[in-house]
This record gives structure tokens, C-alpha cells and sequence, in this order.
């Protein structure tokens, strides 16, 4: 089960769909006045969905079964994205860590944690319409 749009967009509904129900998301703290809450929450969807489209984009364009190689454009490429990728993921959360309280820290995982929600959610609903 793979989670390509019929479109050929691959992953495109779900970093939508992720950046709607986080904007609601959003708007009810801010209507509940827990304005402390809203940019950890915001820098978690905005981690997890960065992660998801470059994960997306470097399977895409390099790790597809069609241009399996062992090109060096492909190793640099990779390579690259690694050096790039995980140090920033990494300063990111250190500097929230040292810099938030507990209040601020479960916004942010709350904020991280819906894309994999939404990523969820809709495998299950594919896996549903096609036991009809």
C-alpha cells in the first residue's frame, strides 16, 4: 500500500490535509488563549512535514526502482541530505529542550505527532475502501 495520489503527487493529501487540521489546530489554542502552545506546535508540524516532503522528494527522485544505480550523484545526494537533515533535526530539538518547559515540549510532540496521525489515518482508510 503506498500513499500516492491518484494525481501522481505523491504524499501531496497528506501534507495538505496536515497543514489544514494544523491551522484549526492553531486557531482553537489561540480561541482558548494558550498562546504558549502555539509556536512549539507549529514548529513540530513544520519539523514533521519538512522530514516527510525530503524524504519524499530523495525516494522520488533517486530511490525509485526505475533509477536504482550505483551512480556517485545518487551517494552524493543522499549524502548530502543525511549532513543536512539530521544535524538540523538535532539543533531543533536541543534548542527546544533547553529553552522550553514541559508545557511547550508536549505542544511540540503534539505538533510532530499529527502528520503521523494523518499518515495513519489515511493508510487505514485506503485499507478500507479497498476491502469494498
Amino acid at each position: 500500500m503506498t500513499l500516492n495520489s491518484e494525481s501522481g503527487n505523491p504524499d501531496r493529501p497528506v501534507a495538505i490535509t496536515t497543514a489544514i487540521i494544523g491551522f484549526v489546530i492553531v486557531n482553537i489554542l489561540l480561541g482558548y488563549r494558550l498562546g504558549w502552545a502555539v509556536w512549539p506546535f507549529v514548529t513540530g508540524v513544520v519539523l514533521a512535514e519538512s522530514l516527510w516532503v525530503g524524504n519524499s522528494v530523495i525516494i522520488r527522485k533517486y530511490l525509485s526502482p526505475q533509477k536504482i544505480t550505483e551512480s556517485n550523484a545518487q551517494k552524493r545526494a543522499l549524502f548530502v541530505f543525511a549532513l543536512v537533515k539530521y544535524p538540523s533535526v538535532a539543533v531543533c530539538i536541543w534548542a527546544l529542550v533547553r529553552s522550553a518547559d514541559t508545557r511547550q515540549l508536549m505542544s511540540f510532540v503534539a505538533g510532530y505527532l499529527l502528520l503521523q496521525v494523518m499518515v495513519v489515518l489515511r493508510m487505514i482508510g485506503q485499507a478500507a475502501a479497498q476491502i469494498r
